[in-house]
């Protein structure tokens, strides 16, 4: 059973019917013209009317996307999270003890040697470097976000395992 279903809707758009774990239903149409409704059914509801209708322009859909996505925050739980995407893995590693911390992006070969990319790095202080440069630091308790593929998200795994002090 899919978790999400699309539907075309000819001439409006697209529409996708979510049923959540417990049952809640939610759709979501998305307009040609920009324009995403989002309509809560009450799993109760014997006539299973509409509960809640929120409508959002292009900009707003695309705010609460990102804030549902975990693009402005991440909860603490999801300091190591995995997402693939066919072939891309896209992965949240939280940095422990090891010899690879203090250590640059570029000494540490991770491209070169491993074909995984960092594409950002959360740092334990504070603040992000989105899409560091070889001379950034990967240091202990830092968060880093790597993107390859599974093998080679593994191969980064084995390296800080292996290294560890």
């Amino acid at each position: 059973m899919d978790l999400i279903k699309e539907t075309d809707l000819p001439g409006i758009g697209k529409k996708f019917s979510i049923t959540a774990k417990d049952g809640t239903q939610i759709i979501i149409v998305v307009h040609d013209d920009g324009l995403r409704e989002i309509y809560h059914y009450d799993m109760e509801d014997e006539d299973n009317e509409v509960d809640h209708i929120i409508s959002l322009d292009d900009y707003e859909a695309r705010r609460v996307a990102g804030i549902l996505g975990g693009m402005t925050y991440a909860p603490r739980a999801l300091e190591s999270m995995k997402i693939n995407l066919k072939e891309l893995t896209i992965d949240w590693h939280k940095m422990e003890e090891s010899t690879i911390c203090d250590k640059s992006i570029g000494d540490l070969g991770l491209r070169k040697n491993f074909g995984v990319s960092v594409i950002a790095i959360i740092k334990a202080h504070g603040g992000n470097i989105i899409n560091p440069g070889p001379d950034d630091l990967i240091c202990r308790k830092d968060t880093v976000v790597l993107a390859g593929t599974r093998e080679q998200i593994r191969n980064f795994y084995k390296l800080a395992k292996s290294e560890e002090k």
